[in-house]
């Protein structure tokens, strides 16, 4: 069976992860035929807002990432890319701000490693990390290629921009949906079994388990506590202490 690690860190932490991100994000745009994105730049890295997450195999090949950049003294991705096709952007993202908002941005995962549903296990982790964050919603700009993961997590449409909240964005063969949580914290617009998911992993964010979200099974360790202060980790580390109590 194969094995992933799926971990959570600040983009400052970490340069030289993040310098890697970029580069194997890059490739999987230039291999859809993507080369002029205004978002895609590395002023992120620098950013202590910004939250990274990726997905490494066992030998620490990085197969996949995503990030989540919340609003702050950056403007979110988002808006930089759709304000030039529609201003009402900007009175949507500071309406969701006002108790706090971050975007969901630089979904990847590499060619070599498809089918294995790695998007699906990314956008849950990144969602479940919400609760760390001083957040209430969070934003998202898909492509209709990766719609799906979006909706199973609790992306819903952004109708007041756009035309529902689709665009024509980055090149003319791809459509691109401005979307949002509205309660991060419930996610109740998740489906059901992603929702599960992702309340398991606010209680225990490092944890291992079996999953299948694609063609075959994987056994995925997730490392997903951004702030790794003391006292940050002890309410973490009672509930693992009481769940091994419990399956003794």
């Amino acid at each position: 069976m194969e094995k992933l690690l799926i971990r959570a860190f600040r983009a400052v932490d970490e340069p030289g992860t993040c310098e890697e991100f970029r580069r194997e994000h890059r490739q999987v745009l230039e291999d859809f035929g993507i080369t002029n994105v205004t978002t895609n730049t590395d002023n992120w890295c620098s950013d202590p807002d910004t939250v990274v997450i990726v997905a490494q195999t066992e030998d620490g090949r990085m197969v996949g990432g995503i990030r989540i950049e919340m609003q702050g003294k950056r403007e979110l991705p988002l808006t930089k890319a759709l304000r030039t096709l529609d201003p009402r952007i900007d009175r949507v993202v500071e309406r969701l701000g006002e108790h706090g908002t971050a975007e969901v941005c630089g979904l990847w995962n590499a060619n070599r490693f498809n089918s294995r549903g790695l998007p699906n296990l990314l956008s849950m982790a990144a969602v479940s990390v919400a609760n760390q964050l001083q957040i209430r919603t969070m934003v998202c700009l898909v492509a209709h290629y990766t719609l799906r993961h979006a909706l199973r997590v609790g992306f819903t449409m952004i109708e007041e921009v756009g035309d529902g909240g689709t665009f024509t964005y980055p090149i003319p063969s791809i459509k691109a949906l401005a979307m949002v949580i509205p309660d991060v914290r419930s996610v109740d617009t998740a489906i059901a079994s992603n929702r599960r998911n992702i309340m398991s992993l606010r209680i225990r964010p490092e944890q291992t388990r079996i999953e299948r979200p694609g063609e075959v099974e994987l056994e995925v360790q997730y490392a997903l506590i951004v702030d790794r202060s003391v006292l940050a980790l002890v309410p973490y580390r009672l509930i693992e202490e009481e769940h091994l109590r419990y399956c003794a």
